[in-house]
């Protein structure tokens, strides 16, 4: 068993990616698959996880959020990486925009349940190498004006807003390991980021790239790779179509060995849940290795 494992899902068109550390485990975003597939029932009935300690909600798109109910119904995690500020804007979609969206409001609901009663006392920092092991997280975001969000006051009627833009970018290390999610930030936001000195040191000797928006073209930019030159990028999509930009990522990757359960093994520079399934890392200090499933 690594020192680090970690399982990106496969949830078509949202993120779900489930990091088991050293001493203690992390979420980063919850999507839920259509034939039903729950992550987090998944961690807890298949794997025996009882706790989760670490949860980053990248943005509160229903497809990074799906799962939540199931979440809370196992895991009550200690400390919370989410944009507060778009929490006025999902009550707005589902009081105003969607109230006759069973689904949505369910999920939705348990979203602003979780963020509203979230009062636990923090005793860890996800940025400080022993909270776990020398596992560490480091967060950079866009302001509101940043990103281009329109004003919750300033918004008129059935106006909708794209969130995408609120994203967090999370940078994971562990040893020489360094993975990199981007939530859905899409091109303009990503290269504003990129003017940021902190976020342009973090992003490099980066071994992998989850690919931002599901490897849409919307959030490819080739100035991202200024910066990094991953040997790997996974990207968890639903299908491929005209708006996927794998190729171009593939391009940019150098390449990394990915095995199979059955033993074969093969030079990959992109993998996706689509085609693969589920993606799986393990990390210890010097090394990792791909599996896919």
């Amino acid at each position: 068993m690594a020192a680090v494992e970690i399982y990106i899902w496969d949830v078509e068109r949202g993120d779900a990616i489930f990091i088991k550390g050293p001493e203690r485990n992390a979420v980063i975003d919850l999507g839920q698959h259509a034939n039903g597939f729950s992550p987090s029932r998944h961690i807890h009935t298949q794997h025996g996880i009882d706790s989760v300690d670490y949860l980053v909600l990248t943005h509160p798109d229903e497809d990074h959020i799906e799962d939540l109910p199931e979440f809370s119904s196992y895991f009550s995690p200690e400390v919370i990486a989410r944009r507060d500020e778009a929490d006025e804007y999902i009550r707005r979609r589902k009081n105003d925009l969607y109230p006759d969206r069973s689904h949505y409001q369910s999920v939705t609901e348990a979203y602003l349940t979780l963020t509203d009663t979230y009062d636990r006392r923090a005793t860890f920092s996800p940025s400080d190498p022993s909270w776990n092991g020398g596992l560490t997280f480091t967060h950079h975001i866009l302001s509101l004006e940043e990103a281009g969000t329109t004003p919750i006051g300033d918004l008129s009627g059935g106006e909708t807003v794209n969130l995408n833009n609120l994203s967090i970018l999370t940078v994971l290390e562990y040893g020489s390991f360094k993975l990199v999610t981007a939530g859905d930030l899409e091109q303009e936001a990503l290269e504003t980021l990129l003017e940021q000195s902190s976020v342009r040191d973090d992003l490099r000797n980066t071994n992998v790239l989850v690919a931002p928006h599901h490897g849409r073209e919307s959030s490819y930019t080739p100035k991202l790779f200024q910066h990094m030159t991953p040997e790997l990028v996974a990207i968890s999509d639903a299908k491929a179509g005209s708006t996927n930009a794998s190729q171009k990522y593939s391009a940019q990757a150098t390449g990394a060995t990915v095995s199979r359960r059955s033993g074969t093994k093969t030079n990959r520079n992109v993998v996706t849940t689509r085609q693969d399934g589920v993606i799986y890392l393990g990390i210890d200090d010097e090394e990792y290795r791909v599996r896919i499933d």
